[in-house]
């Protein structure tokens, strides 16, 4: 009666952990069924060929000592690697908004357009009454995507899918945050930081309108105080939504975090709700969702954790779509 579903294995490689896990569902709705996690070692630079080494192993290990069901994953490649821009054309373009677009970015992709992989996402209130359409542009050399693609064929892995990470926290936060009808309706702030950057999304349920990448993440707000400037940031980056055509107000801010995420930070996000007038609140997926109850034990720590894991649910999740 209760037959289940397993959905791809989410994949997070980032430029600090390597965060794996699957989620199923059932006549209960969804649950973790398998997870695991590994910190990259300090001494291996990010994308070198040590890291890559590194990673396949550490897959590798994860998936050996996790009862994870299938070899299909889902990925996306790490905030570092893709370039992600937000351009405004007139809706008189709009039969050829990926030409249009693509002439406002070129020279700002850090490789030659022809060596890359690009995608057009159409960010825009579809109540919207003005002649002008937002574009958010998404690119990756394709080297970078060679590079990924050899660590999971390395791995043993079968790859369903490359997503991008705006969507995989929109997928998150859809999930286990937006349930409700109404809340659907609202414009939301989303945040997930990470080792070195911080992601920002601002949606209207599971509409993309707004992403941008800012540079300072963990450690750089603990050893060099710089969390003010990243709060700054993110407050341009509500400014700039407020200048999009038929935008409507952010209503919420979510803090895609785990419990234990350090206090100033929560602090400092709070202050900016507070400056926005607009409720928050921190978003954990471990606590948002129960384990596989065949499982003997809990696949990871739940209390307490440091470590955020909507991306590599939002991953997972990409599979139930399909």
């Amino acid at each position: 009666m209760l037959s289940k579903k397993y959905c791809p294995i989410g994949v997070d490689l980032g430029s600090g952990y390597l965060r794996i896990a699957q989620l199923g569902m059932n006549g209960q709705g969804l649950f973790l069924h398998a997870a695991g996690l590994e910190a990259k070692p300090e001494e291996i630079p990010a994308g070198s060929p040590d890291w890559q080494r590194w990673a396949v192993e550490a897959i590798r290990k994860i998936l050996k000592r996790n009862a994870f069901k299938g070899k299909k994953i889902v990925t996306a490649l790490p905030s570092d690697d893709l370039f992600i821009d937000q351009v405004r054309i007139a809706k008189t373009a709009a039969a050829q908004a990926e030409q249009a677009a693509f002439s406002r970015v070129q020279k700002k992709l850090p490789f030659k357009a022809e060596e890359g992989v690009i995608k057009y996402v159409t960010a825009d209130h579809p109540d919207s009454k003005s002649s002008d359409v937002e574009v958010l542009v998404l690119a990756a050399p394709r080297r970078e995507l060679d590079r990924h693609l050899a660590i999971y064929e390395k791995a043993g892995l079968e790859i369903g899918g490359i997503s991008v990470w705006p969507f995989a926290m929109i997928n998150s936060y859809s999930r286990f945050f937006c349930r409700r009808k109404n809340e659907q309706e609202r414009v939301s702030i989303l945040l997930d930081i990470g080792t070195n950057h911080c992601n920002v999304v601002i949606c209207r349920g599971t509409q993309l309108l707004f992403a941008r990448v800012i540079p300072f993440g963990f450690v750089q707000i603990l050893q060099a105080e710089t969390v003010h400037r990243m709060i700054a940031e993110i407050d341009a980056c509500t400014r700039y939504y407020e200048t999009m055509p038929g935008s409507k107000p952010i209503e919420r801010l979510v803090f895609l975090a785990g419990s234990g995420v350090d206090r100033l930070v929560c602090d400092k996000v709070a202050e900016l709700a507070q400056r926005m007038q607009i409720g928050a609140q921190i978003g954990d997926v471990l606590s948002a969702v129960r384990v596989d109850p065949q499982q003997q034990k809990c696949v990871i720590d739940r209390r307490n954790c440091r470590v955020d894991w909507a991306m590599a649910f939002g991953l997972s999740l990409d599979g139930l779509k399909t």
